[in-house]
């Protein structure tokens, strides 16, 4: 069983300057459940474009939060279309935040980079997620796949599948 663990240390500046540690139980308070991951195009549709001779989009790399509130993994629509992903669908959304909106639907893959864990998402919804500094939201649909140990008091995270 493929096992992640990630303990969230940080650092801050007082109103002089000065940097301090964080104690880690804040930092992942003030973060989230944050990862690095790597999102390509999902096995199936890569299969298709080599059979077919086609080069393969260049996966890409960045941070994405883990969100037990998300129904469906997310990926900022800006980098799907930077790297070539298809659009397969649209589908209407809303969140707590927004009203219904039409976003697209990608199909990838997710590697949570430290770890073999690698996961097929074929209906990845974009979003505009880069002003929160993450290129995806890791949603239920990812997780029903995993086990997920939120320790809050020692700032830390297990993830395994």
């Amino acid at each position: 069983m493929p096992i992640l663990h990630v303990h969230y240390d940080g650092e801050g500046k007082t109103p002089e300057g000065k940097i301090v540690k964080i104690p880690p139980g804040i930092t992942l308070t003030q973060h989230g459940p944050v990862v690095q991951v790597i999102i390509g195009l999902s096995q199936t549709f890569s299969d298709q474009l080599l059979q077919q001779g086609n080069a393969l989009p260049t996966p890409v790399s960045g941070n994405a939060l883990i969100d037990t509130g998300a129904s469906a993994t997310c990926i900022d629509d800006e980098v799907a279309q930077r790297i070539g992903l298809p659009a397969i669908d649209v589908v209407s959304i809303a969140s707590a935040s927004h009203a219904v909106t039409q976003q697209n639907v990608y199909p990838v893959q997710m590697e949570i980079v430290g770890s073999p864990i690698r996961v097929n998402v074929p209906r990845a919804i974009g979003a505009n997620l880069q002003v929160q500094g993450i290129i995806a939201l890791i949603g239920r649909d990812y997780l029903q796949h995993c086990t997920l140990h939120y320790n809050g008091i020692a700032g830390s995270i297990t993830l395994s599948i």
